[in-house]
């Protein structure tokens, strides 16, 4: 069944991202979970920052059954340690919106010590500032060593 299947889905930016996946044209793929896609954030001013793609087109976590929403969660946490052995953040931010796209989905941001705005959300860093893209090679070792973090977990 196609993310985009409901008409709710027909618009969805995060629908068009998983009908892109499933296509093979998108180049930050990392894996292909039980509930989610993940891929690469595009703000790699946080190095291995990563996106969870819920598969279906669901906007709010509580809706899930709760056994699909625990399971779905524990891919949240998988992801999050894989991010955690890759690229060894003092901490890791967790952010589930969809304000703008009302397609759940998770973002993880690992923090570091010589971030000067590490206090303050992610979001309050200038768009143009975050939204830093690594050069091909240090992009591709990235999502390789993220897709082998996370295969050892889910082991």
């Amino acid at each position: 069944m196609s993310a985009a299947d409901s008409p709710a889905a027909a618009s969805c930016g995060i629908c068009g991202l998983i009908e892109r996946i499933r296509g093979s044209s998108f180049a930050d793929f990392i894996a292909e979970l039980e509930h989610h896609y993940v891929i690469l954030g595009d703000a790699q001013f946080y190095r291995g920052y990563c996106a969870l793609l819920f598969k279906r087109h669901v906007m709010e976590l509580h809706r899930l059954a709760p056994e699909i929403a625990r399971s779905a969660f524990d891919e949240v946490l998988a992801v999050a340690r894989a991010i955690d052995a890759a690229v060894h953040p003092i901490r890791l931010n967790y952010e589930n919106l969809g304000n703008q796209e009302p397609h759940l989905h998770w973002h993880i941001f690992p923090r570091s010590a010589d971030d000067p705005m590490r206090l303050a959300p992610v979001w309050m860093r200038p768009e143009a500032e975050r939204k830093v893209t690594l050069d091909d090679r240090e992009r591709r070792a990235l999502i390789e060593s993220l897709r082998a973090e996370l295969a050892r977990i889910l082991r």
